[in-house]
């Protein structure tokens, strides 16, 4: 589910960028800000759901 936000996000971004110049500097920082804080959230539950796993798999 985390990667689907992520993907959503991407596009989104994308889109804002592609109408950079309608849209004001300090908004694009937050809509890249937001996006990072996502693709961050994501590698650290992955990263939380392999240690769960291989903590499990050793028993």
């Amino acid at each position: 589910m985390a990667i689907s936000i992520v993907a959503i996000s991407s596009i989104h971004l994308l889109k804002a960028f592609m109408n950079a110049e309608q849209i004001a500097n300090d908004k694009l920082l937050w809509y890249v800000i937001i996006h990072l804080t996502f693709v961050v959230s994501a590698v650290l539950m992955s990263v939380m759901d392999k240690i769960s796993f291989s903590a499990h798999r050793s028993h």
